[in-house]
């Protein structure tokens, strides 16, 4: 979920600061910068994937154990 949220942030967040900006100054007559605010994002697109994974990897050499039931339990997947 939190992964989900990185990414809309970072897609929507420089719109969404542009137009709170705006909004409290009352910038009415000012053109949107649509290009800049499209490059902002995705340099924070490329950033987030970017932090995305190579934070939330495993080491390819652990073994996994799936999912199983244990003394009527459910036990949930692992990564040792």
């Amino acid at each position: 979920m939190i992964k989900k949220i990185i990414l809309l942030l970072a897609i929507v967040g420089p719109f969404g600061l542009y137009f709170f900006y705006s909004w409290l100054l009352k910038l009415e007559k000012k053109k949107t910068p649509i290009i800049k605010l499209s490059i902002i994002s995705i340099i924070l697109l490329i950033v987030a994937l970017a932090f995305l994974r190579f934070y939330g990897g495993f080491d390819p050499n652990t073994k996994y154990s799936p999912a199983k039931y244990e003394d009527g339990e459910l036990k949930p997947a692992e990564n040792k």
